[in-house]
C-alpha cells in the first residue's frame, strides 16, 4: 500500500496546491484499488486454469466439461486483461498528474490574491 503523505517538505500553501494534492491522493486511491482488482483476476485465471488442466482427458472439443472450464477459464482471462487496461491508464493518469504537480509545486508561493487570472486559480 501507498502512503499518502506529502513527499518531503511539501505543504500546499495556496487553495490550488490543495486541490491539486487531493487529485494526486485521489489518483493514487485509484491506481492502488486497481493493483489489488488485477491481483484478484490473477488469481481467479490461476484457478479457472487449474480447474480446466484437472478436467478429466481428453483435453479436445469432445470433452464437453472440459470444454466448459476452459470457456470459464478464458472469461477469467478476459478480465484479467480487461483489469490490467484499467491499471494502466490509471497509472498514466497518475504520472501526467504527478508532472502538474511538480509544476505547480516550482512555482514561488504567491499569496491566493495573486493567483486570481492565472491558470492555477480555480
Amino acid at each position: 500500500m501507498i502512503h499518502l503523505d506529502p513527499i518531503g517538505d511539501f505543504a500546499p500553501h495556496h487553495p490550488c496546491e490543495t486541490q491539486e494534492l487531493e487529485r494526486h491522493r485521489g489518483k493514487l486511491l485509484r491506481v492502488e484499488r486497481l493493483r489489488s482488482k488485477v491481483e484478484a483476476a490473477k488469481a481467479a485465471a490461476a484457478e479457472s486454469l487449474s480447474r480446466a488442466n484437472d478436467a478429466p482427458e481428453p483435453h479436445d472439443s469432445a470433452n464437453t466439461l472440459f470444454v466448459a472450464l476452459f470457456d470459464a477459464h478464458c472469461r477469467d482471462r478476459e478480465k484479467l486483461f480487461e483489469a490490467m487496461r484499467e491499471l494502466d491508464e490509471a497509472c498514466r493518469e497518475l504520472h501526467a498528474a504527478s508532472a502538474g504537480m511538480n509544476f505547480v509545486a516550482s512555482l514561488p508561493h504567491r499569496p491566493a490574491k495573486q493567483l486570481e487570472g492565472t491558470a492555477f486559480h480555480r
